[in-house]
């Protein structure tokens, strides 16, 4: 195959090229390339289907795919039900095609129903979070359902004052864990010395 290539230049530039291209669109990683070039028998067996490892790393994929298609992302984090949808799917062939090739996806959104509502929280956040680092929000969910629904329609509502004056049991969360506070609260004027 390769002699094939280096005699005819037209093709190693056309392989190049769309190698290059679905590296950039996030749809070819450099682990998943190097697992291509490594021989069988020295890699690790890849997880199970639907281990929570192979789940997670799903998302992780799913995380890049939604980095290069944040219009997506928005439509899916107001409907998440969208991603089993074959008439948005069907709109939306990239996505389609995503799922296809990762259907731990959709166990995984199964697992993490608020993911969608994590990532758009994590953007709005000032300074690097991790998922984990939003837990203490998870409780709060499921006592004010109506709180979630609103951020989840419009995630930059957690760093608006008035909102946070409605909603104090947000602000009691977000005043009572440090982290949260430096990322989402803003920040107390300093004082003006006289």
């Amino acid at each position: 195959m390769l002699s094939e290539l280096l005699y005819r230049p037209h093709l190693l530039k056309f392989t190049m090229a769309m190698f290059f291209a679905a590296q950039m669109l996030g749809w070819i990683t450099y682990a998943q390339a190097a697992e291509g070039a490594a021989p069988a028998a020295s890699a690790p067996p890849p997880p199970p289907p639907n281990s929570l490892t192979a789940v997670r790393r799903s998302l992780r994929e799913f995380d890049r795919f939604l980095d290069h298609h944040p219009l997506l992302e928005d439509n899916l984090r107001r409907e998440p039900t969208l991603t089993t949808d074959r008439a948005f799917q069907a709109k939306n062939p990239d996505l389609q095609i995503f799922l296809t090739a990762n259907p731990n996806v959709i166990s995984g959104l199964q697992i993490y129903p608020r993911y969608f509502l994590n990532r758009a929280l994590l953007r709005e956040a000032n300074a690097p979070l991790t998922f984990g680092e939003l837990s203490p929000l998870r409780d709060l969910f499921v006592q004010e359902p109506g709180l979630e629904r609103a951020l989840t329609q419009n995630p930059m509502l957690i760093r608006d004052p008035a909102f946070l004056q409605s909603h104090k049991a947000l602000g009691d969360v977000l005043g009572g864990n440090p982290v949260l506070a430096r990322v989402f609260l803003p920040a107390a004027a300093p004082s003006d010395p006289k």
